[in-house]
């Protein structure tokens, strides 16, 4: 019988169906995590609804400033 750095001829096979077997599960394992990532990064989840909303309101806040702002500067040039 051939060996081959301890290992025979006979059992070269099933070592090399293992290590194939096992880079195979490692893909699968992979491409599932990645997809996982993938709905928690692409999909809008609670935080994105939050932001949202405080970039409405401060939208809203700024929109208001704005306006009293002017009508600031309306009364100080009626008044002098």
């Amino acid at each position: 019988m051939v060996r081959i750095k301890g290992l025979s001829i006979l059992s070269m096979p099933i070592w090399l169906a293992k290590i194939i077997a096992t880079r195979i599960i490692k893909a699968i394992k992979y491409r599932i995590d990645l997809k996982k990532i993938d709905k928690y990064v692409n999909k809008p989840n609670e935080l994105d609804k939050q932001m949202k909303q405080a970039f409405r309101t401060i939208a809203k806040y700024g929109k208001t400033i704005e306006e009293l702002e002017k009508d600031v500067a309306k009364l100080k040039s009626k008044i002098k």
